[in-house]
């Protein structure tokens, strides 16, 4: 086809293209590339036509323009677009160098043409003969021979790479950085925290590097970092990020969701190192490995931390099909750095992904039995190991005591019921417990009643109702999935002579209830003068309804029985809230006078009340939501879905991988475990490049690929491909061991280096992508925090856990608005603790993690984009968890600093801060600033109480110590002390 005989496809080629433009190479190598004489198609082509030409001509069939496909060489030799070895033959030159905006392409509408270089590399390639390659990623890596290098400090073959670009660039490589900056680096790279806060060992390895610092000396820091307790909590957040947690289910209601117990497994897991392999096999499929641990079915929580909407009028089907797409896009973004989203619609425009494949991959995640149930089932009932130890200390207590109350009178008589009955149709079953358990359907409102007999000559003078939580409800003590309750009164009647007679209370007390919902309310309506709201209730902030609760009633008349004596517990649920009724509970009846007094004086019996105070303390299992695959009976049928739309089913599919990449091996099954052997299959050639450089980017702050979340054809290529090839196999031969990974790594001399910079490396390398000098760069949200905490002292070494609730300036909109949930200030050491434990609620995330760019956790994020905004300053300064920080960092400065006067304490804090001596330009700032703020403080007393959160207004100490806070903040707010 030749340029005048190509009109009747005119018209066609005008709505060419779309013009995403990508950055793909630097300008230098474009450049270098033009001038040799061998055209690279994946160096030099394929970005020229990835950003002008494969969104209307590539892989989709379903939007292909004018039926030319121009990813594949059938495709481009087919309509004659290229004419391999004549260009001037060939349509896409000739396209592409027209001066007719109705021809030209791409079209004017897409953007701008290509440029003289583009079309003359164009050109070249076409005369080479127009040769296509596989896309660098798709091919399986392989080892390559480290180049020899005439200069510089090579410590291991990551050197050699860097070292050979950097010299062909002109440049040079940096000297080492100095020891003490180094160490800190070093430190909060593999850990998150400073040096001076390791146990004495490592602080001691430490000293001795600073004193020599010897290549072995450095291993040595090294090894100790990467088995110390903050190396698998501080890498566990970069997982977090991949696996979208958070500690509620997402979507208006965002209610809470017990999944943290998985969140400690990780940090175990990473801390032991876990092979990479292994570890991601466990959270894909755990529970279909053979005997499979509650550890193994544990890890799938992975895949449970997708959204769950239990708003009211949705369809659970619709949602449930959504997170089963999220599972599949996370799996393959996360673990081969593909994104396959848009092939839920149509087949991807730019990668080799097509519709069908895309939903015989979602197969393997469409047949788990979750189904965005409110309840959140399937969930695995899980002891964590710390509740298991506490549980073993407090039954040996318990049993101790219960041995010294079996030789005493009873204080309570459990009482089993002969009868039970409800108003609105809710069936009992009577447990073994001697507890009654309500079952069948769930009525808006109800009255149960509970028929016993008093055997003959016993007296009651009260009752005691326990409310138990049960695994049936989700381990809380109502029948709502939010576990609350509220009894609305209680009543007693004592059958006589065929006639009922209702005995009258004269107190009671309770071991919690919320406020207006008092326990006293359900037998009075005013209690001297005070009214309550009508019922019993007790939504505590932390419970969440998984406490055992307990009322203790106190009869007006005692009941003395001289023939056996039958009486009825009426418990009545009613009121303005439907369907708040009490799941599990057990009636017990005593002899002892005024119970409900002496039982809210703590003087029932002090045996019993500690007794009681201990079984309250003992920890249920957990149930934390995992994935479960269904009975080969109930499989789901897959199909392809029209538009993506979930009711939309067109042909049937099932489970397949994408043909582009390797085939299934025969000896895998198909299904979730099968797939993760497909993913670590020694064929595939993403797997191990992904992870490396993943981790490669947390170390060096971007990656050897820059767009981590995309290594097909619109991602940025490799910088370093033979050295990015060379770890993806040092990697898996190790056995996938990331702790031997990240040793090499960071004892390069590459990583070792100097962040300083002068002209000429800035303006040949201004984003340091050939590693000419050393990494500099922001740190974490959860870094910044927990180096704060460190150097203030107010760091809790506590692990594991519920989420913590450190304070908040968004309290008051999430007490306000978001699944009634109540932010409650943690205090003590829970205040303190590392910001990985921090509750994570995904429609108000904590302001910190969101202003310093922690991903929403809606979806799988596998980079953060670093910002720099002003909020940033205003959160670190006036946020009331740094003020708390800055004040304890003060009080460090005065009394560990070797001399009293300012200038001393003012160097000590900052050394405390930088790992460095202070500088005297600083100092001398700072204490300025000290003077001044201490002026303002004796001219207003009242501030300086305020920002110490004291009331002694006379106190020359607490002016000098709040003037010290003052300058605490701004050492916390140093450039060097928030970048490593």
């Amino acid at each position: 086809m030749d340029f005048r005989t190509s009109t009747m496809i005119k018209s066609q080629f005008a709505n060419l293209l779309g013009s995403l433009v990508l950055t793909v190479c630097f300008v230098s190598h474009c450049f270098s590339q033009q001038q040799s004489d061998q055209i690279s198609f994946n160096d030099d082509i394929r970005p020229i036509l990835s950003s002008k030409c494969i969104s209307c001509h590539g892989p989709d069939e379903g939007d292909r323009h004018a039926d030319l496909r121009l990813d594949t060489f059938e495709g481009a030799t087919e309509m004659d677009s290229i004419v391999p070895g004549e260009p001037d033959e060939s349509e896409l030159i000739a396209r592409v160098e027209t001066d007719d905006e109705d021809s030209r392409m791409p079209p004017m509408e897409h953007g701008d043409g290509l440029t003289k270089e583009e079309i003359d590399l164009l050109r070249r390639w076409i005369e080479q003969g127009g040769g296509y390659e596989t896309h660098w990623a798709f091919v399986a890596p392989k080892q390559h021979e480290p180049p020899e290098v005439t200069a510089g400090r090579v410590h291991n073959e990551i050197d050699n790479f860097i070292l050979s670009e950097v010299q062909k660039a002109g440049l040079t490589q940096n000297p080492p950085a100095k020891p003490n900056a180094l160490m800190r680096r070093l430190s909060l790279d593999l850990t998150g925290l400073p040096p001076s806060v390791h146990d004495e060992a490592t602080v001691a390895a430490i000293d001795a590097f600073l004193l020599e610092a010897t290549e072995e000396n450095y291993a040595n820091v090294v090894d100790l970092l990467l088995d110390s307790e903050a190396y698998g909590e501080h890498w566990t957040s970069m997982w977090l990020d991949l696996a979208r947690y958070a500690d509620t289910v997402g979507y208006s209601g965002d209610e809470y969701r017990e999944i943290w117990p998985w969140r400690d497994w990780l940090i175990d897991a990473i801390a032991e190192n876990r092979p990479y392999d292994q570890l991601v096999t466990e959270m894909l499929a755990g529970d279909l490995l053979p005997e499979s641990t509650a550890q193994q079915q544990l890890a799938t929580a992975f895949h449970r931390n997708t959204l769950n909407n239990n708003e009211g009028g949705t369809n659970d089907e619709e949602f449930r099909t959504i997170a089963v797409k999220d599972r599949l896009s996370t799996t393959l973004n996360a673990f081969m750095g593909l994104t396959v989203r848009c092939a839920e619609c149509h087949s991807h425009k730019y990668d080799p992904i097509s519709q069908t494949e895309y939903y015989q991959l979602l197969d393997f995640f469409n047949q788990t039995v979750d189904a965005d149930k409110r309840d959140d089932r399937p969930k695995l009932e899980y002891l964590p190991r710390q509740y298991a130890e506490q549980n073993a200390k407090l039954e040996q207590k318990i049993s101790d005591l219960e041995k010294q109350a079996a030789k005493r009178p009873p204080l309570w008589t459990v009482r089993r019921p002969d009868k039970t009955e409800s108003r609105d149709g809710t069936k009992f079953e009577v447990l073994d417990d001697e507890s009654i358990l309500a079952t069948g359907k769930l009525p808006n409102y109800d009255e149960y009643r509970f028929t016993f007999t008093i055997p003959s000559g016993e007296t009651v003078r009260g009752l005691r109702i326990e409310v138990i939580p049960d695994k049936k409800y989700d381990g809380k003590v109502g029948r709502a999935p939010s576990g609350a309750f509220i009894v609305t009164q209680f009543r007693l009647g004592v059958h006589e002579n065929g006639s009922e007679r209702l005995l009258e209370f004269s107190d009671a007390a309770a071991d919690f209830s919320q406020p207006n919902r008092h326990i006293l309310s359900t037998i009075k309506s005013k209690v001297d003068g005070k009214k309550f709201d009508q019922g019993w209730a007790v939504n505590h902030p932390k419970d969440e309804y998984r406490v055992r609760r307990e009322a203790i009633f106190t009869l007006k008349e005692p009941l003395n029985s001289g023939p056996e004596t039958e009486v009825t517990l009426y418990v009545l649920h009613d009121g303005e809230w439907s369907r708040l009724n009490v799941g599990r509970m057990r009636v017990a009846t005593t002899s002892v006078d005024s119970p409900a007094k002496r039982y809210r004086d703590k003087t029932l019996d002090p045996l019993f009340t500690e007794i009681a105070s201990l079984k309250k303390q003992i920890k249920t299992p957990l149930r934390v939501p995992v994935l479960r695959d269904l009975p080969q009976a109930k499989r789901r049928q897959t199909h392809v879905m029209g538009r993506g739309n979930f009711a939309s089913k067109q042909e049937k599919v099932s489970a397949g991988v994408l043909s582009q990449l390797h085939a299934m091996p025969d000896t895998l099954p198909m299904n979730r475990l099968g797939m993760a052997g497909w993913i670590f299959d020694s064929e595939n050639p993403l797997t191990a490049r992904v992870a490396v450089n993943r981790y490669w980017s947390r170390l060096f702050g971007i990656g050897i690929v820059e767009t981590e979340e995309d290594f097909g054809t619109q991602g940025i290529p490799p910088t370093h491909p033979e050295l990015l090839d060379s770890l993806a196999v040092d990697f898996q031969a190790s056995g996938w061991d990331v702790k031997q990974l990240l040793k090499k790594i960071v004892t390069s001399a590459t990583y070792q280096q100097s962040p300083s910079v002068d002209s000429k490396a800035h303006e040949i390398d201004p984003r340091n992508l050939l590693w000419s000098r050393g990494p500099r760069i922001r740190m974490t949200a959860e870094v910044i925090r927990d180096q704060s905490l460190a150097v203030s002292g107010l760091l809790s070494q506590k692990k594991y856990g519920p989420p913590v609730y450190p304070p908040s300036p968004i309290k008051r909109i999430v007490n306000a608005f978001t699944g009634g949930m109540t932010w409650v200030d943690s205090q003590g050491e829970d205040r303190y603790r590392r910001t990985l434990y921090t509750y994570i609620k995904r429609s108000q995330p904590h302001p910190l993690l969101e202003t310093f760019d922690m991903s929403t956790r809606d979806v799988c994020s596998m980079r953060r984009l670093r910002t720099n905004t002003p909020l940033q300053s205003f959160m670190t300064l006036n946020d009331i968890m740094f003020v708390e920080m800055a004040r304890a960092l003060a009080d460090r400065m005065v009394n560990e600093s070797p001399s009293n006067d300012v200038e001393s304490r003012i160097a000590h804090g900052l050394e405390l801060a930088l790992y460095r001596d202070a500088k005297p330009w600083q100092v001398e700032v700072l204490s300025e600033l000290y003077q001044s703020a201490l002026a303002r403080f004796e001219a207003d007393p009242s501030a300086a109480a305020k920002m110490m959160g004291e009331t002694d207004l006379k106190s020359e100490a607490l002016l000098q110590r709040a003037s010290l806070t003052v300058v605490a903040n701004v050492i916390l707010n140093l450039d060097d002390f928030l970048n490593n």
